[in-house]
């Protein structure tokens, strides 16, 4: 019996892999637009550092729209600036890293009581404040930036991503550190109420990394997170990861939100090994977009496997109310699909694409 599931339950079962009564919109990318910081208030960059503005924040997509998760910290640089580095508070929304802070591993250090490093307490606060709000009924998924990112931001993105190939060991070793910080700021998410963390590695996109690259450097830490974080996890990688998803999936993470990867080639990768949540284009179709279009690529995404259906990145500041409560009604009223409804439609976008290819390439070689 899966009927009147709550937010959370309905969130939790299907990045684990449990039964829900419908596909649940419960998106951890943020969602920060211009007409939700109107309504509740919000303004920048006081969201940072205030944790009463960050919890109404975080929940106003749920308040205004009803979508089915809060998603506490908005930026992903948190963790770099405890770590040393200066950000750019001239930014109007999320504060990018200036530059790196460390050119040797071993001098990497972080405060001993993480709960009063920087802007830690700011959201460990909102997650207590959102816990006690909704009483555990709304999911709490805050953000986690991943090693590899965190690594790139303290070390330099091109300086790792070269270290690599040209020195392994120092890669090696700036990744590690940076994993043992993740984990230890992750296990205080989870004790402050996290009901789900939200790691986002945008550095280890395919776009930047071949795959031979992930699975030696990266795969590494994302098998440390999962063991080591009694939470479930979402894993966000940014861009194509088509090459990655077969590395992706030995990870023992629970659920992988991608982005410019079909749902139904995701779907295939994944199997029933793990949960995937995507992915609706945030560069034309939800600002742009019509409520009629968003409600119909929501219904798509879900016929093709999506076990939660959310954005492929944040959603921009332009992105109606309308839209994103047509993304929640399509969720509400598709049904969910059985496993070889999905396999037959995956054969079916199979089969068309291997007609459209031969009536593109062969039919015109032909002529």
């Amino acid at each position: 019996m899966v009927s009147e599931m709550t937010p959370t339950r309905r969130a939790l079962a299907a990045v684990l892999g449990g039964r829900v009564d419908y596909v649940p919109p419960a998106n951890p990318l943020a969602q920060t637009t211009t007409e939700l910081m109107q309504i509740c208030n919000a303004s920048w960059p006081k969201a940072h550092f205030d944790s009463k503005m960050m919890a109404d924040l975080a929940a106003a997509p749920y308040e205004i729209c009803g979508i089915e998760a809060a998603r506490p910290q908005f930026d992903i640089s948190l963790e770099a600036e405890v770590l040393g580095c200066k950000l750019d508070w001239n930014k109007p929304d999320r504060p990018p890293v200036t530059g790196p802070a460390y050119t040797d591993p071993a001098d990497i250090t972080w405060p001993d009581n993480l709960e009063e490093a920087g802007r830690i307490p700011v959201v460990l606060g909102a997650i207590e404040e959102l816990r006690k709000r909704y009483d555990g009924m709304l999911p709490v998924i805050p953000v986690l930036t991943s090693p590899f990112t965190v690594a790139g931001h303290i070390a330099g993105v091109e300086n790792l991503v070269r270290w690599t190939k040209t020195d392994p060991e120092k890669a090696h070793a700036f990744i590690e550190a940076a994993t043992d910080f993740v984990i230890a700021y992750g296990k205080l998410q989870t004790a402050y109420g996290a009901h789900i963390l939200f790691p986002a590695d945008p550095s280890a996109s395919g776009d930047l990394i071949s795959g031979e690259t992930y699975k030696e450097f990266v795969l590494p830490a994302h098998k440390r997170m999962a063991k080591e974080i009694s939470c479930p996890l979402i894993l966000h990688i940014c861009g194509d990861t088509s090459k990655l998803l077969p590395y992706i999936k030995q990870s023992g993470i629970d659920c992988f939100s991608f982005d410019a990867v079909p749902v139904w080639y995701c779907r295939q990768v994944m199997g029933n090994e793990m949960s995937i949540l995507g992915s609706l284009d945030v560069i034309d179709l939800m600002p742009n977009g019509t409520p009629e279009q968003v409600y119909n690529r929501t219904r798509e995404c879900i016929l093709q496997g999506a076990d939660i259906v959310g954005t492929a990145c944040d959603v921009s500041f332009g992105t109606s109310l309308e839209n994103l409560r047509a993304y929640v009604r399509a969720c509400k009223e598709t049904p969910i699909p059985k496993y070889d409804d999905v396999e037959d439609i995956i054969r079916q976008i199979g089969v068309g694409i291997g007609r459209n290819m031969k009536e593109n390439v062969l039919g015109g070689m032909q002529k």
